[in-house]
């Protein structure tokens, strides 16, 4: 009779457990040319329509590109997520963090990227530390890779001229 009472006391221990902590759930995107637009149409615009995958995401330098992650449940209104956007380079390296709290409505995370250089990227979305979740993208020039634009997005990048006149 005594386990009987502790297991009915551990039951909901357990079932909170297993809940616990952000759950996953799937990235979105959509592209968009703000360049044209002043700043008022920028700051009303609102994309509604997100193509969700996470492989073979390819954009240009002169996308914006916004992006949604939605989580399968809701992570919690207070629950602080931080969004880290790395670059590739010799490893990832971090070039964007922001904390964001998950939409109570949709239980998704929304923004955008404007200006990325062409290169390999890594966006992560972390929670106390941890990486709930990761997807990789890639930034190519609209003419395409040649040796000649590698060296030269490599020689504007640097801002020591002993790096940057080495290569």
């Amino acid at each position: 009779m005594f386990s009987f009472y502790r297991i009915l006391i551990l039951l909901p221990a357990l079932c909170f457990a297993i809940n616990c902590g952000v759950p996953k759930g799937e990235f979105g995107w959509a592209t968009s040319k703000t360049g044209d637009l002043d700043i008022l149409e920028k700051h009303i615009m609102i994309i509604t329509d997100y193509k969700m995958m996470r492989d073979g995401l390819i954009f240009s330098p002169t996308d914006t590109i916004h992006y949604v992650y939605t989580f399968s449940r809701n992570p919690g209104v207070e629950t602080e997520i931080y969004i880290s956007l790395n670059r590739y380079e010799l490893d990832y390296v971090e070039v964007d963090i922001k904390k964001k709290f998950a939409e109570l409505e949709s239980n998704s995370i929304r923004d955008e990227f404007t200006g990325l250089i062409a290169g390999e990227y890594l966006l992560k979305i972390v929670h106390e530390g941890e990486t709930v979740d990761e997807v990789k993208f890639q930034v190519l020039p609209e003419e395409g890779y040649t040796e000649d634009t590698i060296e030269q997005e490599l020689a504007t990048d640097e801002k020591d001229e002993l790096i940057k006149y080495s290569r």
